[in-house]
């Protein structure tokens, strides 16, 4: 009987010192888990406001004053060609306008959730809703702003560097910088008033190359405010997890 009751608590002592052992490492690998979750999430955080920070900064391109003259130059280009304003008054009106807006792009920073995805992390994040979100924004969302930027860059860069290569030189009125022969305000008068110049503005090729790049300037803009929306509602979510384990 004593031999049974010393095996039975030998065997006790040893279930107990494993399942504790068990218990211990299970503590360990969700507290390691919940502090990278948290870590992440703070990542995830700082890079959601950068994107928000650089989306602002392109759509205050649509309040700015080279928005207002990209609307002065198709205006101006619609009365020419509706024989309302000759070439001569075309010119002097262009001469007016200090720049139009870049073609500013957006580029979201996935490389967190990157990190969560093939470190397993995101397994482990128990709301759904947030997994599914954040899946949407760099996955479904990022692939689209990818696409739009393609065809943004292509439109932008073309009409930028050939359609329209003259205003940029008025930019703060001088050419690039200091110490150059060439004067913004000369320099301008000069191109405008080349033969290619006329040809280029008038052609009927400027018209259609204008709006393709003012409609892509405005649904990019439109694109900003649909992914900011997004972004900020995801960034209102991941701050109330934070605050909750807290």
């Amino acid at each position: 009987m004593k031999n049974i009751i010393k095996y039975l608590s030998d065997f006790f002592m040893v279930f107990l010192a494993i399942s504790l052992g068990f218990l211990a490492d299970n503590f360990r690998e969700n507290y390691s888990i919940k502090r990278d979750l948290s870590q992440n999430f703070n990542s995830l955080i700082n890079d959601l406001k950068q994107d928000s920070i650089n989306m602002q900064n392109i759509m205050l391109l649509k309040k700015s004053k080279e928005f207002e003259d990209l609307g002065n130059l198709n205006n101006v280009v619609y009365l020419y060609h509706k024989g309302e304003i000759s070439w001569g008054q075309m010119k002097d009106e262009i001469k007016t306008l200090k720049g139009i807006p870049s073609y500013s792009t957006l580029f979201m920073d996935n490389s967190t959730y990157k990190n969560m995805q093939s470190s397993g992390l995101l397994s482990y994040i128990e709301d759904e809703s947030i997994k599914n979100r954040l899946s949407y924004y760099y996955e479904v969302i990022l692939k689209r702003l990818s696409d739009n930027n393609a065809s943004f860059d292509k439109v932008g860069m073309q009409f930028s560097n050939k359609d329209f290569p003259f205003v940029t030189l008025n930019i703060n009125g001088e050419y690039l910088k200091e110490g150059f022969t060439k004067k913004a305000d000369d320099y301008l008068e000069i191109q405008l008033n080349l033969n290619s110049s006329k040809k280029i503005l008038t052609s009927e090729k400027f018209m259609f190359d204008l709006d393709s790049y003012t409609g892509e300037f405005m649904f990019y803009n439109g694109l900003m405010k649909t992914i900011m929306s997004y972004n900020q509602n995801l960034l209102k979510s991941l701050y109330n997890i934070q605050n909750q384990s807290l």
